[in-house]
């Protein structure tokens, strides 16, 4: 009798400890959202497959704003510009004051060459989030390149300066600057056979004297020289 009140004893301790062992849900650690292998993609540059998962993680939450983004960024790099607008706008619509999302719509606008849209939105964009500092030299490109505007991009350019005097463009840019206050300096009008980027090489002279080096350079009297486009002084490849 003593020996069953043991063994009761027993499968009754064993019982409560099984009942106290916790049980776990079943690890879904190492599955993967769908978004979250467009992510993978994207970083890797293997944009096609990244844009293919995205479409299908927008099906799966249309509310994704980051979905919207990347697939905008996606489009935005293969020159697709008005369907990458469609994208940032939508992300836009959630999350208005998303800097970035903000900066690359004024992107489009500058490669669509609508001048004063993209600098509204490069302004937005450093309202919105006072980090992106370089939206400034980007309000001073498009000042430049597309309004042919020497007093705002000089404005643009000195304001970039003051609030980011560690960028390491600082020089280039402070000397472009002071080539645009030359009154010598006139910037070439669309069409020129001068390149805006070839008239600021050329210094302080003035249209006239930039016309003729052109006739020359097409008459074989002026070695070709390769210049570094002026979109390309300051790049935002880290956003």
């Amino acid at each position: 009798m003593k020996n069953k009140t043991i063994i009761h004893g027993v499968i009754a301790i064993l019982i409560y400890m099984l009942c106290a062992i916790p049980v776990y849900p079943a690890d879904n650690s190492e599955k993967e959202s769908t978004f979250e292998k467009a992510q993978k993609y994207y970083f890797k540059r293997k944009f096609e497959m990244a844009e293919l998962l995205l479409q299908q993680a927008l099906k799966e939450n249309p509310e994704n704003e980051k979905a919207y983004s990347y697939l905008g960024d996606i489009f935005l790099k293969k020159k697709r510009y008005d369907g990458a607008l469609k994208l940032y706008q939508r992300a836009l619509d959630m999350n208005p004051d998303n800097g970035e999302n903000l900066f690359r719509v004024g992107q489009i606008y500058y490669y669509k060459k609508e001048g004063q849209k993209a600098i509204e939105y490069f302004k937005k964009a450093f309202a919105a989030d006072p980090s992106l500092k370089y939206s400034y030299y980007h309000v001073g490109l498009a000042s430049l390149m597309l309004l042919r505007d020497k007093q705002k991009t000089i404005n643009a350019w000195e304001q970039f300066l003051s609030i980011a005097p560690e960028d390491t463009q600082y020089e280039k840019i402070r000397r472009v600057i002071e080539l645009l206050k030359d009154p010598n300096f006139k910037i070439p009008p669309p069409g020129s056979d001068i390149s805006i980027e070839e008239a600021l090489h050329l210094g302080g002279a003035t249209l006239a004297q930039q016309e003729r080096k052109a006739e020359d350079r097409k008459a074989g009297h002026e070695k070709k020289k390769t210049k570094q486009k002026f979109e390309e002084i300051y790049r935002d490849d880290d956003l």
